[in-house]
């Protein structure tokens, strides 16, 4: 059948993608680990929090609470962090997109499967190194049942997906502006703020946590974390994976539209 012809032409396709910028990722492997090493905020916020938890507790968060939080946060970071950004911005205004449009593939394939080789790399060297501290500290254990792993493995990919797409919107922007990297610094803010960084999201006022609820930036970090932690109750798993899943439709179309229109304008100037 011919869906099971390009299933087999896309597995074959990633596969091929995948070994190249593997041997990248491995080529600069002490680079990314000093990238990793650089990502320190949610420690600095674990060292703020632990230091105002002394006093007592602060919600439902006690000291070992906030390691717990922040560990989780630590690894999800991690794997949902995307750079897609600053390279497509460079590539659109300098015109080294036109290379790769010259190719049958649509460049953001290139972008998925470097991505993909880096989230590898990171879940093999970070991984271990968290999970080993959950087990050794009391208390710091994950939920670890059949069903929050699924749940979590799932909203992970799903939380990456509209981090990946919300990244290459705004790279996208720079057919039209030159100040696209400015609006990812504002559109990051916003995820530091209520994507669970500063603070998790259950100790903001109950008025602004509801406003944060339809927002994409909980769907782009905080749910896996909550879900890792067993936060989320059983009966609402299926309702906010659905959430998270209709806002990865949303920045999914969106590139669509601006890619479409975007390539026009790309054409047009003769880049």
């Amino acid at each position: 059948m011919w869906w099971i012809h390009r299933v087999r032409r896309g597995v074959n396709l990633y596969s091929a993608l995948l070994k190249t910028y593997w041997q990248v990722v491995m080529e600069y492997r002490g680079s990314m680990i000093m990238w990793m090493l650089s990502n320190i905020m949610p420690l600095v916020m674990l060292l703020v929090w632990v230091s105002l938890a002394k006093s007592g507790p602060i919600g439902h968060y006690d000291s070992r609470e906030f390691v717990r939080y922040y560990l989780a946060l630590l690894l999800v970071r991690q794997l949902i962090t995307v750079w897609v950004v600053w390279d497509l911005d460079r590539e659109i205004r300098l015109g080294e997109l036109s290379y790769k449009l010259l190719k049958p593939l649509n460049p953001i394939h290139y972008h998925v499967a470097f991505n993909l080789a880096d989230k590898i790399f990171r879940l093999f060297t970070l991984a271990p190194a968290v999970f080993c501290v959950s087990f050794v500290i009391p208390g710091l254990r994950f939920d670890m049942s059949p069903l929050h792993i699924f749940c979590f493995t799932l909203s992970l990919i799903f939380a990456w997906g509209i981090r990946f797409l919300s990244q290459y919107c705004i790279g996208l922007l720079s057919f039209w502006i030159t100040q696209s990297l400015a609006i990812n610094e504002a559109f990051y803010a916003g995820l530091l703020m209520l994507g669970g960084v500063i603070a998790p999201l259950d100790l903001f006022p109950h008025k602004l946590a509801l406003i944060v609820r339809y927002t994409p930036f909980r769907y782009m970090l905080s749910l896996p974390v909550e879900i890792l932690l067993g936060n989320v109750p059983a009966n609402k798993l299926l309702f906010q994976l659905l959430t998270q899943f209709l806002w990865l439709v949303v920045f999914f179309f969106s590139y669509r539209l601006l890619w479409k229109r975007g390539l026009v304008r790309y054409s047009a100037v003769g880049a």
